[in-house]
């Protein structure tokens, strides 16, 4: 009786997990030295193969090089960090293609003397009820977490 209660709850509260959802992804920025930044988006692989579906419908991808290419392009055009209404460049991107899939650009150039930054996540804009959590760790100080989704436009200001 004992293990059938905890099979039963083990089951319940199991039923509840999202790992690797296509409608869950994960920002981190964070600061490095002289100013520069890494940033890394993980999300599944289905989220973002239904990104690229939608985006690049007249050219479909038939090697997973090509799908990288288009992913890079389809996240370059459409996450953006501005400092000042101004657009700062991701620089080249990485992807590491698996069941969760991650992009990591590096080196991003912010200006120090920037006293607010805007993040848009624009790349998961077309999944039904999508949800970003962005992570930001700047040197020296506390680490911030945000929630990007429809209601916000997914948009954070850092």
């Amino acid at each position: 009786m004992k293990n059938a209660f905890l099979l039963f709850v083990l089951l319940w509260f199991s039923s509840g997990v999202n790992a690797h959802g296509f409608d869950y992804s994960v920002i981190v920025l964070t600061e490095k030295e002289n100013n520069t930044w890494n940033l890394h988006l993980t999300s599944s692989l289905d989220a973002f193969r239904k990104e690229v579906k939608i985006h690049f419908a007249n050219n479909p991808y038939t090697t997973p090089e090509e799908f990288n290419e288009q992913l890079l392009k389809h996240i370059g055009s459409t996450l953006q960090i501005k400092v000042k209404g101004k657009g700062i460049s991701l620089g080249d991107g990485k992807v590491t293609l698996g069941h969760e899939t991650s992009i990591a650009f590096e080196q991003i150039q912010i200006p120090n003397t920037a006293k607010a930054v805007q993040l848009i996540n624009g790349a998961v804009k077309d999944i039904y009820r999508h949800t970003t959590k962005l992570f930001v760790h700047r040197l020296g100080k506390d680490k911030k977490s945000y929630i990007l989704n429809k209601a916000n436009d997914f948009t954070a200001e850092i």
